[in-house]
């Protein structure tokens, strides 16, 4: 393999894997639609169980439902709750069309000449551990790789109608929908049921259509301007200005940080967040993604703007941190100052599924967690100082400084509560629960000896702590993938006043709740987003802004709706 300036050169070995020929037909393509109708019509649940566990549908060789045995595929004890039948049947048919990034396959080349493929389990200091299409555990030794990539092709049989015929087929995708999530036992901060209202909140567009943005995950009001915001192009990696006023929208470039940033599907520039005194010093602060010496990493960089703070003043970042990760997967992605005046940072557990190596409990670790630095000072050869009050500053010679609270998955957006001072986190779970939680200094928030409210495992858990539970914990039929929001603070709509008001990624709900003492006291499902929510923003008001992850920004309409 040769690195040349702004690309890599891949063996012919390595390509064959990551760029299969997919040779679909017209004949092919016919196959495909009649096995599509089939299963959209028909299909008997009890008869594809048996399709399931069968030899010609392999299905059991990398998935298992509600089994304990980490396969190379994910378990499907919910699969009908995350995936519609239209989804479904993609998802078999076409395994390789849309690869979830939890359970991507790698190709691996040794320096023999042998090629390895499966799915990440493991990463250590010596050895790189995969699991095959078979369920089998592969051992690499790190010293032994030449060459590894993410591969596009799935580990999933990509001609399945070769093996199973259409009526089986409909079979089994009639078994794979109803396989949902139990209620379990009742739990006040876990509701069976979410109510919607009635009358439910109004999305409108915040700019005209011709100004959409290219997958946006990040709004941020500028300081010291009305109806002017930044917004964040996650795979571009560039930051646009976009302005509202009477004589129309205006959308400029402020910044491009494709010379420093990765870019891939998931991967990109994340989060903006503005000093404090921005209007004095110019500072501004990004969490994006590198791959250095072979492994990715967030990191942490201060900017500047230029003099009249209309854009960027160009230059190469100041790296503040680097979060070292063993696996592509969970990466926190945000940053904010809080009420204090320190930058917090959230980091997730790196990877891979399961969190295997407990680096949400592992205190000498940077992953799974919510750190706090002072970007003001230096201290012990860093570029950042560690605040007096870190709950940690003054610990164990094996406990990092940097950490304010600990035991997150994937801390994906937090917010302050303006009134309170309460920081909010929407943190991404597992297989079976999503949950927003309340965090303070020095807490556990116990992933991954919990998932929610729910033990997951005891491999980490330690008998003399004390694991915080959420504020919320839903199920899978609700969503699978969380997105923090903020307490509303506007004048426009009383009844919502010190409503935590969040979202999900994938089933596009929006919801609102109250809490006391930290515990949930009601939650209603207030609306739907047209597009996938990414994240929410607030404007100079204190109204609430929704970012769509497919380009549009939505300004949330609570006027006409009431909490109840």
């Amino acid at each position: 393999m040769q690195d040349l300036p702004g690309r890599i050169v891949l063996s012919a070995a390595i390509l064959a894997v990551l760029f299969p020929v997919f040779a679909h037909g017209e004949e092919a393509q016919a196959i495909l639609a009649k096995y599509r109708a089939a299963a959209l019509e028909a299909g008997d649940a009890t008869r594809g169980k048996m399709v399931f566990e069968s030899q010609q549908a392999a299905c059991k060789k990398c998935h298992s439902i509600g089994g304990k045995e980490r396969l190379a595929g994910p378990d499907l004890a919910v699969i009908g709750d995350k995936y519609a039948r239209d989804q479904l049947i993609q998802a078999v048919l076409e395994p390789s069309v849309h690869i979830h990034p939890d359970y991507a396959s790698r190709v691996v080349i040794t320096n023999n000449g042998k090629t390895f493929v499966g799915v990440l389990q493991r990463r250590t200091e010596s050895e790189l551990q995969l699991l095959d299409a078979e369920g089998k555990r592969l051992r690499i030794p790190l010293a032994e790789i030449a060459e590894q990539q993410a591969s596009k092709q799935s580990l999933m049989p990509t001609e399945l109608y070769k093996a199973v015929k259409v009526d089986a087929f409909a079979d089994l995708i009639a078994y794979l929908s109803i396989l949902k999530q139990q209620e379990g036992d009742a739990h006040p901060g876990m509701p069976s049921e979410i109510a919607e209202l009635a009358n439910p909140i109004r999305l409108e567009p915040l700019h005209s259509e011709p100004m959409r943005f290219d997958h946006p995950v990040c709004i941020i009001a500028k300081p010291g301007a009305r109806n002017q915001f930044l917004v964040v192009e996650q795979q571009t990696r560039k930051i646009w200005l976009l302005e509202k006023s009477p004589q129309g929208d205006r959308k400029e470039l402020f910044a491009d940080l494709s010379s420093e940033s990765i870019s891939g599907e998931f991967e990109g520039v994340m989060c903006l967040a503005f000093h404090p005194n921005f209007l004095e010093n110019r500072k501004y602060y990004l969490n994006y993604h590198v791959r250095e010496e072979g492994v990715f990493s967030p990191v942490i960089v201060e900017r500047r703007a230029t003099k009249d703070l209309a854009r960027d003043a160009v230059g190469a970042s100041r790296r503040l941190l680097r979060i070292r990760q063993p696996t592509d997967l969970h990466w926190g992605g945000m940053l904010a100052f809080g009420p204090d005046g320190y930058l917090y940072i959230g980091a997730g557990d790196g990877g891979p599924q399961e969190d295997p190596d407990g680096n949400g409990q592992n205190l000498n670790s940077f992953l799974g967690k919510i750190l706090r630095i002072d970007v003001n000072h230096r201290s012990e050869g860093k570029p950042y100082a560690i605040p007096d009050s870190n709950p940690f500053k003054n610990g164990a010679s094996n406990v990092l400084p940097e950490i304010w609270a600990y035991g997150l998955r994937m801390p994906w957006r937090f917010s302050w509560d303006s009134a309170t001072g309460d920081l909010w986190v929407g943190n991404i779970g597992q297989e079976l629960f999503e949950e927003v939680l309340i965090a303070r200094s020095g807490e556990n928030h116990g992933w991954n000896v919990y998932e929610g409210f729910m033990p997951f495992s005891e491999q980490y858990r330690r008998n003399s702590e004390k694991y915080v539970p959420p504020v919320l914990s839903y199920r899978r039929k609700y969503g699978v993938s969380v997105t923090g929001g903020y307490v509303y603070r506007g004048r426009r709509s009383p009844s919502y006043v010190g409503c935590y008001i969040f979202s999900d990624f994938e089933s596009k709900r929006i919801w609102a709740l109250t809490q006391k003492d930290g515990k949930l006291v009601k939650i209603r499902q207030i609306g739907v987003c047209p597009e996938k929510p990414a994240s929410f923003g607030v404007d100079s008001e204190g109204e609430l802004l929704i970012v769509g992850y497919q380009g549009t920004i939505y300004r949330l309409v609570l006027d006409d709706s009431v909490f109840e």
